[in-house]
């Protein structure tokens, strides 16, 4: 009887599994050129702070950094 039970809960199993959504395929990394070229140009949109300042905005500079590789290095003039 063990041996029927745990038969039908793996068909169950494969069933559900080959229904479920696949999986979404890893985006590849930027390279290092787009990276690099990427990096300048956040620096030069939003150029370091001293430590302990107010005036930094770290969450726009990431931003402009993230679209500029989703753009391929070519940020919004």
């Amino acid at each position: 009887m063990r041996t029927i039970i745990f038969a039908s809960g793996m068909a169950a199993l494969v069933g559900s599994a080959a229904s479920a959504d696949p999986a979404p395929q890893p985006q590849r990394p930027p390279s290092a050129e787009l990276a690099k070229r990427c990096r300048e140009l956040s620096i030069k949109a939003y150029p370091p702070v001293v430590a302990g300042s107010t005036k930094g905005d770290a969450i726009a500079e990431r931003a402009y950094f993230t679209a500029c590789i989703k753009k391929g290095g070519k940020p919004d003039p």
